[in-house]
């Protein structure tokens, strides 16, 4: 249990350093698509309590309507003007990067086996159900299978046959 929470750490900092070394100019990744979402193409959603959450959203109001979260970390961000922050509930982290006008939604980590993606996958599911669930137009990488769809990466580390990390990340380029 120990070295599954030190891979989840890991993945959150290193998601935070992917973005600190990319750089883009689309207007929706800085913050200023004022509906909050890519709504052209709005990718791979992730539903908590009726919660139906995007890449990309406006985190304010999906941050109120999570709730207080069981623990929360900022640091200054090296991509934007502002505060990367990361909010701990139940089952998942939710990370935000800083707008012009708010906070958006940059990447969800699942914590344990309580949530689950739209599709059903979970932590411990086995690989040919998250083919089943997705299909085979992923690619592979250092033991991962990743899916895009949209402005949204979906990737789910595999350990043997096992899922043992799922990641939705926004795609800023």
């Amino acid at each position: 249990m120990k070295n599954f929470v030190y891979i989840v750490i890991i993945i959150v900092l290193l998601t935070f350093l992917y973005g600190c070394g990319t750089t883009n100019g689309d207007n929706a990744a800085k913050g200023n698509n004022p509906q909050g979402t890519v709504t052209a193409q709005p990718g791979f959603e992730f539903d908590y309590n009726n919660i139906a959450i995007h890449m990309n959203d406006k985190a304010d109001t999906i941050v109120e309507a999570l709730g207080k979260p069981q623990d929360y970390f900022e640091a200054p961000s090296c991509a934007f003007q502002g505060l990367d922050k990361i909010y701990y509930y139940s089952g998942f982290n939710l990370s935000t990067y800083p707008g012009s006008d708010g906070d958006y939604v940059s990447a969800i980590d699942f914590s344990d086996d309580s949530v689950s993606t739209k599709e059903g996958i979970t932590l411990g599911a086995a690989r040919d159900k998250v083919v089943e669930a997705y299909g085979k137009d992923y690619t592979e990488d250092n033991g991962s299978l990743i899916y895009t769809k949209g402005k949204t990466k979906l990737t789910f580390l595999m350990e043997g046959e096992a899922v043992t990390s799922i990641n939705y990340e926004f795609i800023t380029n």
